[in-house]
């Protein structure tokens, strides 16, 4: 990549006095389409330069290989008019050409078929002599002494490749090193009495620092006090747009001053803006690429013009959704929503663009958008349409990595890599703290500095969370928390007590920083809270997990809210539709009430069959149906954005403009079950969680029948549930995750089982319908039930073989239907029911086991 092919074509047509038309190829072009192309040039007589042609289907290149020999033959024959493939007559200019620029051998590019090689000639480009490039670049800008500085350019970035980390968006080729040409040009003529070897140090250290990982910095930082001995040059300064990116930020509530590296970054970005059109912010979730952005939009639109950012996630929607699509019965085109922005951004009057492009980049659709990046500044679409980039446009990326990106994209584009440990938590804890009162700021301020840290430290090292998650999204979580249980009193305008709030922070931090741990590491995690906390609950072999603050703020048990459940006497309920309150579903209904209603999203995360989805039905069964609308929507292997985008427009009307929300005025609550199951593609990305982090994060989807309108959501509160990722369970992309407030429903304990399975059993069997003596047993049996099923799940372990052998609570709960559908007057005796437990006890287990031997083991232990 980047070693002058398509340049070398145009500089030979300029030669010539030759127009060479340059086509970006996507795989959406069709042989119709290329035909078109070829006809064209033919009838003009001018060069056509594909670029990136092998990245056309495979099927289409072989009918291009007829098509371009026919215009071949015809000039061999010397005609004038001729009859092309498609049996339209074409008049044919002498002087005609193709030219064929593309590199071998990456993702997402075919091998090209022999008939369309035999009727080119294949010239191989030599990776170009960097050192005497420079050189002359150099001299051009005006630098005397550019034998010295073309050399130890060339130097250090050869070490780079060799010691620095090996990243993928790290590259040192052509176009980087004339970017920092251009810009080591710029400076020269702006101070021209400094000193050479300062101006090139200055912008090869400025140049690449921004998109080093910050385990890398150190190490160039040297590399360059080694080749430039003695100089010390200060960083570029910007008084005027930095002191408005400051004001800015403090409208948005962020931290500035606090945050220096960050800040920092906003001004690496806006070092890039002034020398390339094409910019990446790349970094993980929760690192400030967002806010960064927008800050020095912001900040932009105070000391220049207006800059607005028309934003899309290219993700969301589909390849011809995105670009454009041609009708092939009819050849009409439809615009795509990107190249409907694009065409908004070149008409724009007095205010600047960036095209922002928020989502995972994958080898395909960005590649759509090469030759927008190069030099020709030109968005290509497959009708043939060639929309030209104004200067007063950028188009701007934000992916979480560029692991799919291919050399030839990654060095098109200026990286700034914003590092998660760059920004941290704190900085987000002190813009909470000033969204609150006064009075509570500094006792917070304590609280936080007292537990955090601590806490923090003991999630990430000693305990394993059962998903991924960064400190950034716990401490949040505990926020959002917190800001709920204090709600009321704000309200009111109250005041609590330091031990009052330093309660209701214990118990935000159990179920945000500790929420996503298993039931051995809750203990790990309640010891250090133990030893760091005062004011905890009077644990008695309980962890603090078991309490909650009673409006008094006095610690309660939870066991204090159970309900004790009757079985409905006025109606013979259906076993599914039974639901039974326990300490568990009770912990996480609270949580549902408390965070849903205020829009704040809840994600369940829990192995099989604990009881994830039955708790938020639970819930959800006991929404007031006047003021809330339900609708739950199972996510599968096939589910894809388009199905999740018509399911949530479906919840909703036109409201006014381009607002829409739930009918009546009311509120909805979304629940997505198995939000982890759709598809994840070859490139790694999770296609259809990319619009539901679009639809959570931008509260709303772009309409797919008018490209290019936007429509709002408002009133919709989200939910989700999914099982452990791992052992071939997908997880959900991070930048999803911090949307919503994360969860571990874990195991029920044994007493708890009993209590569900007991009750119902107790209730169908009751002394009041059936003998006392079949009541009797009836209540031994789930006892018996819990005990073949640990004994089962702990002796037959899942192999490769027997890779089915998972025995969870839904076992259990298969046994217990089953005696529940025997109606009550066939229970003749006890005897009766035993053999009816035995019945269904085989069919749950034995009929699971692949031998005879495991078989006889079951039965015995039956």
């Amino acid at each position: 990549a980047g070693t002058g092919k398509t340049e070398t074509t145009k500089d030979m047509g300029r030669m010539l006095g030759i127009f060479v038309v340059v086509f970006n190829c996507s795989d959406q072009m069709d042989y119709k389409s290329l035909g078109k192309i070829y006809k064209g040039l033919a009838m003009a007589g001018c060069w056509g330069c594909f670029d990136e042609f092998n990245r056309i289907d495979l099927d289409v290149l072989s009918v291009a290989a007829s098509q371009v020999s026919c215009v071949l033959a015809a000039q061999r024959e010397r005609r004038d008019t001729f009859i092309f493939v498609d049996g339209q007559e074409v008049v044919l200019r002498q002087g005609c050409s193709y030219f064929i620029t593309m590199n071998p051998g990456y993702a997402g590019r075919q091998e090209l078929p022999e008939n369309l090689k035999a009727l080119f000639r294949g010239v191989c480009m030599m990776v170009p002599d960097f050192m005497l490039i420079m050189r002359v670049k150099l001299a051009g800008c005006g630098y005397y002494e550019n034998q010295v500085i073309a050399k130890k350019f060339d130097l250090l970035y050869n070490l780079c490749k060799q010691q620095l980390s090996k990243q993928t968006h790290y590259d040192y080729g052509l176009r980087n090193i004339l970017s920092v040409l251009r810009t080591a040009g710029s400076s020269k003529r702006a101070t021209l009495d400094a000193p050479e070897l300062l101006l090139m140090m200055r912008t090869l250290r400025d140049m690449n620092m921004s998109k080093m990982i910050a385990e890398d910095v150190p190490l160039f930082l040297s590399l360059i006090a080694d080749l430039f001995p003695g100089i010390q040059a200060e960083k570029a300064v910007f008084p005027d747009i930095e002191k408005a990116a400051e004001v800015v930020s403090h409208e948005k509530n962020l931290q500035w001053s606090e945050a220096k590296e960050w800040a920092g970054k906003v001004v690496q970005l806006l070092e890039t803006y002034y020398v390339r059109h094409g910019i990446g912010v790349v970094g993980p979730t929760g690192s400030g690429k967002t806010m960064a952005i927008e800050v020095l939009a912001g900040a932009l639109s105070v000391t220049d013009e207006k800059h607005t950012i028309l934003k899309m996630n290219p993700k969301a929607v589909t390849a011809a959704q995105m670009f454009g699509r041609l009708d092939p019965t009819t050849g009409d085109w439809t615009d795509g929503i990107f190249a409907v922005l694009w065409r908004k951004g070149t008409k724009a009057r007095n205010s600047k663009s960036w095209i922002l492009l928020d989502g995972p980049v994958d080898a395909i659709w960005i590649e759509n958008l090469n030759t927008v990046l190069d030099d020709n500044k030109l968005l290509t679409l497959a009708n043939g349409d060639r929309i030209p980039m104004t200067p007063e446009m950028k188009a701007v990326f934000e992916p979480e990595n560029l692991m799919n990106a291919s050399p030839a994209t990654v060095s098109r584009m200026g990286i700034i890599f914003i590092s998660g440990s760059i920004l941290g938590w704190y900085p987000l804890a002190t813009s909470w703290l000033q969204e609150r009162r006064e009075k509570d700021r500094e006792v917070l301020k304590v609280l936080i500095d007292k537990y955090c840290d601590g806490l923090l430290d003991t999630v990430t090292r000693t305990c394993k969370a059962v998903m991924y998650s960064t400190d950034g999204i716990y401490v949040n979580g505990a926020f959002k928390i917190f800001e709920e249980l204090l709600a009321p009193y704000v309200e009111t305008k109250q005041f609590l007590e330091e031990a009052h709030m330093e309660k209701f922070f214990i118990f935000s931090l159990c179920w945000s920083l500790g929420a996503l741990l298993e039931l051995e590491d809750r203990i790990k995690f309640n010891d250090k809270l133990v030893s760091i906390g005062a004011n905890l609950p009077p644990l008695n072999n309980d962890t603090c997990y078991e309490y909650f603050v009673d409006p008094n703020g006095e610690w309660q048990h939870w066991r204090t809210k159970v309900v004790e459940w009757q079985y409905p006497t006025d109606k013979e309920p259906k076993f599914a539709e039974l639901l039974i309150p326990t300490l568990d579903s009770l912990r996480y209904e609270s949580m549902l009430s408390m965070l849903v209603p205020q829009g704040k999203p809840v994600l369940f995360t829990g192995g099989p069959g604990v009881s994830k989805t039955a708790d938020i039905l639970m819930y959800l069964q006991g929404l007031n149906q006047e003021a809330y609308n339900l609708k739950m929507t199972p996510f599968s292997f096939v589910t894809t954005t388009m199905i999740y985008q018509r399911t949530l427009e479906s919840t909703v009307e036109k409201r006014q403009g381009r607002t829409y929300g739930p009918p009546g005025g009311k509120k909805c609550v979304f629940f997505i079950d198995d939000i982890s199951m759709p598809v994840i593609n070859s490139w790694g990305d999770q296609i259809t969680n990319e619009i539901v982090r679009q639809s959570i994060a931008e509260a709303g989807v772009y309409n797919l029948d008018k490209p290019g309108e936007w429509k709002g959501f408002v009133d919709i509160c989200y939910t989700a549930a999914m099982t452990h990722p791992g052992g071939g369970r997908n997880d959900i992309p991070n930048r999803l995750k911090r949307q919503y407030n994360l969860f571990n429903v874990t195991m029920p304990s044994l007493v708890a089982v009993d209590n569900i399975f007991g009750s119902i059993i107790r209730g169908r069997l009751s002394p009041k319908s059936v003998s006392p003596v079949i009541a009797d047993v009836a209540a031994k049996l789930t006892d018996a039930t819990i005990q073949l099923w640990t004994k089962t799940s702990a002796k037959m372990l899942p192999t490769p073989a027997k890779f089915h052998y998972q025995f969870n609570m839904r076992e259990l709960s298969r046994v217990f239907a089953g005696i529940f559908m025997a109606p009550r007057e066939s229970i003749v005796d006890e005897v009766y029911l035993l053999m009816l437990w035995r019945h269904e006890s085989e069919r749950v287990f034995g009929d699971k086991l692949t031998n005879a031997s495991d078989k006889e083991w079951e039965n015995s232990a039956i």
